[in-house]
């Protein structure tokens, strides 16, 4: 403003990893515990709020999304989170706040890592984008190509289960599959 900029401001889906952080932490500080606790950072989807949810959030505030996706996404959200939790038997949401807190492991050195639960892939819901095999080879580990039909095809000696594929298809066509001991080499 007046011939001066700034650099400044973080937010949407980047922050949710730091932003899970905080809430868990906050979720885990027993000065806190039957305290309301207000989660945010990078929600965009259902899944995404209720990770917050269960690691202690009360409630989820939305608003980078609904700048980029319009205020249907709330809808989309309340439908989704409504959906899960008559699927997993909860009557309300209260009851899933925190529930993921227990089997939080304070680092990622501490988790077991000779097993991966692969993807899977539903042929039938594919449409053959490549979105998967891009994301993959440009952020993951050069885990997926494309056969000549423009499917997917998994190198499990790649694979570390990351399941990015599963976060970029806009089929919902990859699924997390079964887990496997990790193949050597």
């Amino acid at each position: 403003m007046h011939g001066h900029s700034a650099v400044g401001g973080y937010s949407g889906n980047a922050v949710k990893p730091i932003a899970l952080r905080f809430i868990a932490e906050l979720g885990q500080n027993p000065a806190l515990a039957g305290m309301h606790i207000s989660a945010m950072g990078g929600v965009e989807s259902w899944m995404d709020a209720l990770e917050f949810i269960l690691l202690g959030g009360g409630s989820v505030q939305v608003t980078t999304a609904v700048m980029q996706y319009g205020y249907r996404i709330i809808e989309d959200l309340k439908s989704g989170l409504n959906l899960y939790l008559a699927e997993k038997g909860f009557s309300c949401i209260r009851e899933a706040i925190g529930l993921g807190l227990d089997t939080l492991s304070p680092s990622t050195d501490t988790l077991e890592r000779d097993t991966v639960v692969y993807p899977q892939f539903i042929r039938e819901r594919c449409v053959g984008c490549g979105r998967c095999q891009i994301s993959c080879a440009d952020g993951g580990h050069q885990a997926i190509r494309l056969d000549e039909n423009r499917r997917p095809r998994l190198n499990g000696k790649n694979c570390v289960g990351c399941h990015l594929c599963i976060l970029v298809c806009p089929q919902q066509a990859i699924c997390p599959g079964t887990k496997r001991i990790r193949p050597k080499g």
